[in-house]
């Protein structure tokens, strides 16, 4: 009697209360894949130039300007490359990270019945083992 009531209690536990906690901890992989490769921040700088790094133009005359312009322009595209490579894995990381919760949803769902056949097949083994 008291493993049918441990059963009950589980398979409401599992479908229930584990449901919402699969789904904060899945939103919380998707939060940490997020902000580990800082895609939001990534995108607002997305064409500030590359480690802050920039002169100021040339107060003197036209070619340190001109120099100015091209150095700075140099390093926004060198921070521009960077940092779309940068959004791109992390998106990449990200289909990952949803598609294996998909799976992982998937699973959770079925694994009772799982666990149910597996555990008769084996015991249909044993027994057809012994006779």
């Amino acid at each position: 009697m008291a493993f049918v009531q441990v059963l009950s209690f589980y398979i409401l536990w599992h479908y229930t209360k584990a449901w919402q906690d699969l789904f904060r901890i899945i939103s919380n992989y998707l939060w940490f894949v997020s902000n580990y490769f800082s895609i939001g921040l990534l995108w607002r700088t997305l064409f500030d130039p590359w480690r802050r790094m920039s002169i100021v133009g040339g107060k003197g005359s036209k070619d340190s300007f001109v120099g100015a312009i091209l150095i700075n322009t140099f390093m926004r595209a060198v921070g521009f490359l960077i940092r779309t490579v940068t959004i791109l894995g992390g998106l990449f990381v990200l289909l990952i990270a949803v598609s294996l919760s998909c799976i992982l949803i998937l699973a959770w769902a079925f694994l009772p019945v799982i666990v149910f056949i597996l555990f008769f097949a084996g015991l249909g083994q044993i027994l057809k083992g012994v006779m």
